[in-house]
């Protein structure tokens, strides 16, 4: 049991700090960024979509050295 909930703690901390356990590359990134921005626009609220395109840009930028998903258009 304490195994389990220590692997658990670990993937926690990994997910939190940002870190990956599998490399994605920008396409794969950009097509899930794309996918969420779309489940987001879907939602009743607007504004939750530009706040998923903001992030999502932010965090493209820095796992990317500064690139961008020029397929991914601003809501």
């Amino acid at each position: 049991m304490k195994k389990l909930l220590f692997g658990a703690i670990s993937l926690l901390v990994l997910f939190c700090s940002g870190q990956r356990a599998d490399a994605v590359s920008l396409d794969e990134a950009c097509t899930k960024f794309a996918a969420k921005i779309a489940e987001a626009q879907a939602s009743a609220n607007p504004d939750n979509a530009k706040k998923v395109y903001s992030k999502g840009s932010q965090r493209i930028a820095a796992n990317f050295n500064g690139a961008t998903c020029p397929n991914v258009k601003a809501p």
